[in-house]
């Protein structure tokens, strides 16, 4: 038998040091790099300078030759010249400022050697050192300058014409932003940015065509961290936003930062708390989050006796990515057993008891705001009964849930799991999902997830009230300990999902799709888009299992409910369907079977 994983109690260590927010300008990596680290060269090479004409340079009835104004003034350049590539490095703007204070003090210096110079030989050394030092280094000082201007500029424009353009702190935060993936979460996210006045210029990859209406969208094998890479640098995207979890997986997150393009989601080492539940059950175990008790099985003897040990109800989980559908429980020892040998390595581990509920956190990597906690529904048909789907319909908030859940799963979960990794050497800089069961012994984590959980993330970002764009970038930049507190709207909000014929097991595509506009004009709700795409006419057609997601909003659960059901039954699909009972009563939902 495997592994066993016990839960430990453990005190976490929590460490959450704020950092100020700072909207960063586009830039082309290399190019950048390379002129910080010149002007930092230079800066330093002054320093062996000044002794020598610390040492060196007698005193003069002329005061432009006294040893200390010249020491002196070259200090500053020095200083400038060091601070300015600093400056470039970090993208931070304020090298504008820095870079033309250090120019005005090249081209002082170049005036007081050429017009103090000694006669002869001395004069034309002064001229050299002008003409061939100073002067061009005083020349890049004022192109950087102008640069950022221009740039700045061109920022202000768009987000003029937007309207608002200041974050919570004055400052101006104007972001290019790259979305990648193609489904109904990205739609939401594809959607909440685009409604951030801050966001100037919005681009998917691939997307979809609901999301091609508010987005440039782009070809690219998301999954390819080079090519995504390249995608961004030919685009000078700000921030990155990855959806899905496979490019998280396949260390998308670490290439665009190796590039230093600020991004959205986790790197490879920390997305594994999602690409195998096997490392996420260390995990929580290291960090004393309550969890289920579990053996990682990697043959057949093994999950049989694994599977006698715990016995019914069965939980049986794939180690790796399975697209939300390698779970199973069931009270089918046959069932389970076949299940643990088309996976390979699974995760079996004892039944929860109580209703399943999802929180997400933003996390920096220092410190998490926890969201909105929401309820999705796995079953595929109505009561909860069918096989496991990747989620047919969500709801929030939960008037049922627990009071404080939310901050209780920052303080015993979000936390903990965050020091450990960071222990680790992979600060966790993303969306942390965290699935709890809240049973009769206490919240338990049941599984997590590295991004939004889809569809819960429909109805959490259609309830957020601060606008995203900066919070996602506070994230990747580590700065969401000064980002404004999350705002939540008042309300509710439910979303259901629309299906192809033959979902989860054999989706059909290609069936044409009508109704999408009619649907939007339902007061309160509006339909984004998942598995889509157009045939050669034009006209929507399904090419994913999950195909729309209608989403309802309204004061109450009954209203958002209301709404999103009157859409969705304006829905023409062949061979669609949905289930009827998506929020039903809001109520406390029974036990898992």
């Amino acid at each position: 038998m495997g592994l066993r994983l016990v839960s430990p109690a453990s005190e976490p260590l929590i460490d959450l040091r704020p950092r100020a927010l700072t909207c960063r300008p586009r830039r082309r990596p290399a190019r950048s790099a390379c002129i910080a680290l010149g002007l930092a060269s230079v800066g330093l090479g002054l320093l062996p300078w000044m002794i020598y004409l610390a040492t060196s340079l007698p005193a003069s009835s002329t005061a432009y030759h006294w040893a200390a104004a010249w020491v002196g003034l070259d200090a500053m350049e020095a200083a400038g010249l060091i601070g300015t590539g600093v400056l470039v490095y970090r993208r931070d703007p304020r090298y504008c400022l820095v870079s033309t204070a250090t120019a005005a003090l090249l081209l002082v210096d170049a005036w007081f050697d050429v017009t103090t110079a000694p006669p002869g030989s001395g004069a034309l050394a002064s001229l050299l050192m002008a003409a061939f030092a100073e002067v061009p280094a005083a020349a890049l000082c004022i192109g950087l300058a102008l640069s950022a201007l221009r740039q700045a500029g061109a920022r202000v424009q768009p987000a003029a014409a937007a309207g608002t353009s200041h974050d919570g702190a004055g400052r101006l935060c104007a972001v290019r932003v790259l979305l990648i993936g193609s489904g109904g979460r990205e739609h939401a996210l594809a959607r909440g940015l685009a409604r951030d006045s801050a966001v100037t210029d919005l681009h998917a990859a691939p997307g979809n065509p609901g999301i091609g209406a508010i987005a440039h969208l782009h070809d690219v094998a998301v999954t390819d961290p080079a090519a995504v890479t390249a995608l961004a640098t030919r685009l000078a995207a700000d921030l990155v936003v990855v959806g899905p979890e496979a490019p998280l997986v396949a260390g998308v997150a670490d290439a665009l930062r190796a590039a230093r393009i600020d991004c959205f989601g986790p790197d490879q080492g920390a997305a594994a708390i999602e690409g195998s539940k096997s490392f996420a059950k260390h995990v929580m175990i290291a960090a004393g989050v309550p969890t289920a008790d579990a053996v990682t099985c990697h043959s057949e003897a093994e999950a049989a006796a694994a599977l006698a040990e715990f016995g019914p109800p069965y939980v049986v989980k794939a180690d790796g990515l399975a697209g939300g559908k390698g779970v199973v429980v069931t009270s089918d020892r046959g069932e389970a057993l076949r299940h643990a040998q088309d996976c390979g390595t699974v995760v079996i581990e004892e039944f929860l008891d109580g209703p399943e509920v999802s929180v997400f956190a933003l996390a920096d990597g220092m410190t998490a705001a926890a969201m909105l906690p929401a309820q999705d529904f796995k079953r595929a048909h109505d009561g909860d009964t069918g096989p496991n789907t990747g989620g047919m319909g969500a709801y929030a908030p939960l008037p049922w849930a627990p009071p404080g859940l939310a901050d209780q799963t920052l303080d015993t979960v979000v936390l903990p799991v965050l020091e450990h990794l960071r222990k680790l050497g992979h600060p966790y800089s993303g969306l942390l999902y965290a699935g709890l069961a809240l049973t009769s012994r206490g919240p338990r984590v049941v599984e997590f997830n590295a991004r939004f959980g889809d569809p819960e993330a429909q109805v959490i970002l259609d309830r957020l009230g601060t606008p995203l764009g900066g919070l996602l970038a506070a994230c990747a930049q580590g700065d969401l300990g000064s980002a404004p507190a999350l705002d939540w709207l008042p309300g509710a909000a439910v979303t259901v999902v629309v299906a192809a014929e033959g979902y989860p097991a054999s989706p059909v595509h290609g069936d044409r799709i009508d109704g999408i506009d009619t649907a939007g004009h339902v007061p309160g709700s509006y339909v984004l888009q998942a598995g889509t795409t157009t045939d050669g006419a034009g006209h929507l057609i399904t090419s994913g299992g999950r195909v729309l997601n209608v989403v309802g909003s309204g004061p109450d659960l009954a209203a958002a409910r209301a709404s999103a059901y009157q859409a969705a039954s304006l829905i023409r699909l062949r061979g669609g369907w949905y289930r009827s009972d998506i929020a039903d009563q809001a109520r406390m939902p029974a036990a898992r079977p």
